[in-house]
């Protein structure tokens, strides 16, 4: 899941000496070719891999859509949105992390989380992974801006879990920011040396709480503590020109 935060004000950003690199989308074997025709007819211009493309969005975040053997079926599908089944986007594959001592890095990923390292590689699930790489300006600030990553999620099996690793944090003195219950997930945010915000989430309940799986995302959704401002924010975003396209509006 990639999340977008809208902040109208938001100025320019300076990637200094820590900062999340791009994203990472799986795409199906041999949908590349799609892809390259659809960003190119909408403006964006496209680089060609050799297992995949690149290109930045509006707002200069780099986006790498990479062919995996991965193909959603059944009830992944997402319906009417343009895409045909055989191309859509199958999942995220990752990040790249650029931050003043790589080596630190992997030691926090190895010792809290228990994750493997593999040339400078955090190895996660199957062919997801964050890539390491040393700042090239390591003594320059970092600016949070337009297109700015905020943070990276990884996932925990259950809420045990979840607190296993705070009490792990907090008894190997890292930098423990907050703890949140979103309704949908619970998580845990904490820096990391070079000074990123990890989050560790729970997979559920999971956002079909109050929505099935198969008209998912066909309107405004809210967490549950949310959900009596419900008409008000309905009523922000429509000044705003922002359509939900709810259907019981």
């Amino acid at each position: 899941m990639v999340t977008f935060f809208v902040l109208p004000l938001l100025g320019r950003r300076t990637d200094g000496k820590h900062f999340f690199n791009n994203i990472k989308l799986a795409i199906p074997q041999g949908s590349a070719d799609f892809w390259n025709s659809r960003m190119s007819e909408n403006g964006f211009p496209v680089t060609e891999m050799e297992n995949g493309i690149q290109f930045a969005d509006p707002d200069n975040i780099e986006v790498k859509m990479i062919e995996t053997p991965d193909k959603l079926t059944d009830w992944r599908v997402v319906l009417n949105n343009g895409i045909p089944p055989e191309f859509q986007i199958s999942g995220f594959l990752g990040t790249e992390m650029h931050v003043p001592d790589p080596d630190a890095m992997a030691s926090f990923f190895h010792d809290w989380l228990g994750i493997p390292i593999q040339d400078n590689q955090v190895v996660l699930d199957g062919p997801q992974s964050i890539e390491l790489f040393k700042s090239d300006h390591p003594d320059e600030r970092t600016r949070f801006g337009r297109g700015s990553i905020d943070h990276i999620a990884l996932q925990v099996p259950s809420e045990k879990v979840l607190f296993e690793f705070w009490d792990k944090a907090e008894a190997m003195h890292l930098n423990r920011e907050e703890y949140a219950d979103r309704g949908w997930f619970k998580s845990i945010y904490v820096r990391d040396p070079g000074d990123n915000r990890i989050e560790l989430a729970t997979m559920a309940p999971g956002f079909s709480l109050e929505e099935p799986i198969l008209t998912m995302g066909s309107q405004l959704s809210l967490p549950p503590k949310f959900m009596d401002q419900r008409q008000s924010i309905l009523d922000f975003y429509a000044k705003e020109g922002v359509d939900f396209h709810d259907v019981d509006d």
